[in-house]
């Protein structure tokens, strides 16, 4: 286990439990048609942003559960998949910090007062997520980890 993911376990912030290839292919199935939505242009920039958040989140869930952990619930615990990303998949700052970016966003809508995504956000968003299928899809073959056997 990375050391900075060992740390989260010991902090509390993240928790072992076993994963299966079935449980990583669900979240990759969920993330495909999430992206699948946030690509119908007829939708409201709003929509296709929370859809584009949605594959992401599922995306980092996939990456972390393939390494046996999960976030513990507790305040914090959908952005820890995002700031994981560098741990689990070699994700890029630039990525794993934008995404997170995209988080807080989101949570100002979901918990707060509701701010509209653009559509230049909405496009990025399914940009950064796409890019984060592709490298954690590739991730998972190089390390067989998730993958049907």
């Amino acid at each position: 286990m990375h050391p900075a993911l060992a740390k989260l376990v010991e902090s509390g912030q993240l928790k072992s439990e076993r994963s299966s290839a079935d449980e990583v292919q669900g979240f990759l199935a969920h993330a495909a048609h999430a992206l699948d939505d946030a690509a119908v242009p007829g939708l409201s920039a709003s929509g296709r942003f929370e859809f584009g958040y949605t594959a992401a989140h599922a995306l980092a869930f996939a990456a972390l559960r393939a390494h046996d952990l999960r976030p513990a619930i507790r305040p914090g615990h959908r952005a820890i998949v995002f700031l994981t990303l560098a741990q689990t998949i070699g994700a890029p700052a630039v990525l794993w910090s934008s995404l997170n970016r995209y988080h807080t966003k989101r949570n100002k809508s979901e918990y707060g007062q509701w701010v509209e995504a653009s559509e230049a956000e909405a496009r990025d968003l399914l940009k950064l997520a796409t890019e984060l299928q592709e490298r954690t899809t590739r991730w998972l073959k190089m390390h067989g980890r998730g993958m049907p056997g």
